[in-house]
């Protein structure tokens, strides 16, 4: 048998000749590329999510009636999907107590927007990160006894007395101190020089789904907190999410984390006419055409037409973040005023949609997926999902437009 050599090319830059030919080379594609912005109009975006900051400031004040205490909003995730800065600015400007973020990059992006407001990371840290934290002087939550020895020898090493707060694990299973034996625990914490527990907190796994469980959660951190010396122990004391908030008294609480709520969604539905839809999803129709009857649509041809079916294509799929899991599940776009059924599967960068019944729908008409006039929980129904994937999963590549 013969052998087959790969042959990988060699670039030699060290040579004078091979530096200036790189040089040139690089200098032709950025002048091709001024050229191009030059010469063109930039196109609209194909997909893209208007941000309405009017609503997002409107669903943080029904927190705030809803629980009359102070709010650390809940921005993670890139704020939900929302777009981390922008919302970081506009709800720093509302004087709330604190951003709850998922992790030190997230703090990063916030004090690079320019904000100031305190960062507190919401889970447990590794040790790669407390170091960063320590001399930023964000502030953590400590799950275990290791931890805190390590915030404290930072602290130590840096002359500082790092505000932390106690996660107690009531019922999640996700993080924080276990209740049995958290007096001895937190008066081994007190020992720690370095450290100042300033709060306590806990999560709610349930609130939307489980109210007697939740009821006797409540009951238990507030247990907890007399037991080791009651709420004047701690500046700061949390335990309600967004449905807590809408659902729940804040009891012994000061302090609420709103997140799914500050973009206009409600855990309890009830209470969703008091909340604003904040981003709406949209696309554009890209083209439009008359399909015969026995015409398979998208992949698998899991849809065949069944009459002349006028049906529009628009330039949104799944590699914009919108579920390729809601095809065949009854989903339907917001075109001009109407419904439109989506036709067999979503694509990664288009859909097909049913527009026989309506008036003419041009080339180029919007095309809501989500906000205004779709409920985003509607399409995580037909997902099969939950509304917080949704959010989350709109790519970078859909634009955000912010009003």
């Amino acid at each position: 048998m013969a052998t087959v050599r790969r042959v990988t090319p060699t670039i030699r830059f060290c040579e004078p000749c091979n530096r200036r030919e790189t040089r040139l080379a690089l200098r032709a594609w950025q002048d091709s590329l001024a050229r191009v912005n030059d010469d063109f109009p930039v196109s609209p975006p194909r997909a893209w999510a208007e941000i309405d900051l009017t609503a997002l400031r409107a669903n943080l004040a029904v927190a705030r009636q809803a629980c009359g205490v102070a709010v650390m909003a809940v921005v993670k995730a890139g704020a939900y999907g929302h777009g981390l800065e922008e919302i970081a600015k506009t709800l720093a400007a509302e004087e709330i107590a604190f951003f709850g973020v998922a992790n030190v990059r997230e703090a990063r992006q916030i004090r690079h927007a320019g904000v100031a407001t305190r960062i507190y990371l919401l889970g447990p840290t590794w040790s790669a990160e407390r170091e960063e934290i320590v001399a930023r002087e964000w502030t953590p939550c400590l799950s275990s006894f290791e931890e805190a020895q390590e915030f404290n020898r930072l602290a130590v090493a840096r002359g500082v007395r790092l505000k932390v707060h106690l996660a107690v694990d009531t019922g999640m299973g996700r993080g924080g101190f276990v209740a049995e034996g958290l007096p001895a625990t937190l008066a081994a914490l007190e020992r720690l020089e370095g450290l100042e527990i300033e709060g306590i907190g806990s999560h709610l796994p349930s609130a939307d789904e489980d109210e007697e469980f939740t009821r006797r959660q409540m009951a238990r951190f507030e247990t907890i907190i007399d037991e080791l010396g009651g709420a004047a122990r701690f500046r700061w004391r949390h335990l309600s999410n967004s449905a807590g908030i809408l659902g729940y008294a804040n009891g012994v609480c000061n302090l609420v984390r709103p997140g799914l709520m500050l973009y206009g969604i409600a855990p309890l539905p009830g209470f969703q006419p008091q909340l604003r839809a904040v981003m709406t999803l949209k696309s554009r129709v890209t083209l439009v055409r008359t399909l015969p009857a026995g015409h398979g649509v998208s992949y698998g041809r899991a849809f065949v037409t069944t009459r002349p079916t006028r049906v529009a294509t628009v330039g949104i799929g799944y590699g914009d973040g919108y579920p390729r899991h809601v095809s065949g599940h009854g989903a339907e776009v917001w075109i001009d005023g109407r419904r439109y059924p989506i036709l067999g599967r979503v694509t990664m960068d288009q859909m097909m949609v049913d527009v026989t019944d309506g008036p003419d729908v041009p080339e180029g008409a919007e095309v809501e997926l989500f906000g205004q006039h779709l409920p985003v929980a509607e399409v995580a129904a037909n997902a099969q999902t939950i509304v917080w994937e949704i959010l989350t999963g709109i790519t970078p590549r859909v634009q955000r437009c912010y009003r």
